[in-house]
């Protein structure tokens, strides 16, 4: 039986540079947990302010050393007593429990809740399907969460920062449910997100967005998701029509006065959301996106992969800024049953 796995790990909070490969204990499986043989490991930008200490008040269960981690796939291997709805051998994608005390993704063996894992369909890799379940259920709970009320078909988004991997998704997501899109990103990522979808993409660096978003929609558009952080649009509220609502991507060490913004945002008759995933609803919301993407009405963002010893170059990269879709780190690769 199996004590130990390979780990990337971080001794204290600090920069890219704490990461170390080293072994650590394999977490028990709860009843309601599987056993998962990770293939990729998602690299989110949640991850590395996580990494850098940013979220220490609220990780009370967690001690060191960490395995960093928010998502990933691979293959059931174990499964709890009461995860009988998944089997050995089957190919899943999950996010993770790490901010419930266990550790995360960048490892050999993940447990997880059977409620945040779905199956991968058939002709998805594994390393495709690991850049889904951050990335693309916070994407989609923002655009169509009950509590944020449905999109609808002829609504004008706004998705501030579409080349990411939230962005990625929102684009499409906004399209496939009949909306029409407008797009921020850089010169190099226009055509991309044309490609999505976007009926207007602006080059926030040659643009200004207010001026174009003002054009596109004199009215103010219905509904905003930012995925860049607090103060990137200015005044955010003057690009809304009366009623309408900003979601916001907590963005963990950049959000502002929240309270400040929900109340000033009242005041002007439209609504400031801070997103958050909701963690009840992982699986069915993976499992909705995952459908969309095995008929062809979604795609998969770019992913690009590295090694799990290469985790420094990895984070070094997301906390750059400015990736165009997704990152994972190979951990057991695109394993065969």
């Amino acid at each position: 039986m199996i004590k130990t796995m390979k780990a990337a790990a971080i001794k204290q909070w600090g920069s890219a540079n704490e990461f170390e490969i080293i072994d650590v204990p394999l977490p028990e499986l709860a009843d309601e947990d599987i056993l998962v043989k990770v293939a990729y490991a998602g690299v989110n930008p949640a991850d590395w302010k996580i990494r850098a200490g940013f979220l220490s008040d609220f990780l009370v269960n967690m001690t060191f050393p960490c395995v960093v981690g928010l998502d990933g796939a691979g293959i059931v291997v174990a499964t709890g007593s009461n995860a009988g709805e998944f089997t050995q051998g089957q190919r899943v994608l999950c996010a993770t429990n790490f901010f419930h005390g266990k550790p995360g993704a960048y490892a050999e063996y993940l447990v997880v809740n059977k409620r945040k894992v779905t199956s991968i369909p058939e002709h998805m890799s594994f390393k495709t399907a690991a850049a889904i379940p951050t990335a693309g259920v916070t994407a989609w709970q923002a655009v169509f969460a009950a509590e944020k009320d449905a999109l609808q078909t002829g609504q004008k988004v706004f998705i501030n920062g579409a080349s990411g991997g939230i962005g990625s998704f929102a684009v499409q997501f906004a399209k496939w449910a009949g909306a029409d899109v407008a797009t921020t990103c850089s010169d190099t990522n226009l055509s991309y997100v044309i490609s999505l979808g976007s009926d207007l993409p602006i080059n926030y660096k040659m643009q200004n967005i207010h001026t174009e978003i003002n054009k596109w929609a004199p009215q103010g558009v219905d509904l905003i998701i930012d995925a860049i952080g607090a103060g990137s649009l200015g005044d955010v509220f003057a690009l809304l029509k009366p009623g309408g609502r900003l979601v916001s991507i907590a963005t963990l060490n950049a959000d502002g006065d929240v309270q400040r913004d929900i109340a000033e945002a009242e005041k002007r008759g439209v609504t400031k959301i801070y997103a958050s995933i909701n963690g009840e609803q992982i699986g069915k919301d993976l499992e909705t996106i995952v459908k969309l993407m095995a008929s062809g009405k979604v795609v998969s963002p770019p992913v690009e992969s590295f090694e799990l010893d290469q985790v420094i170059q990895a984070h070094k990269k997301i906390e750059d800024g400015h990736v165009r879709g997704k990152l994972v780190l190979s951990i057991f690769g695109e394993m065969h049953i």
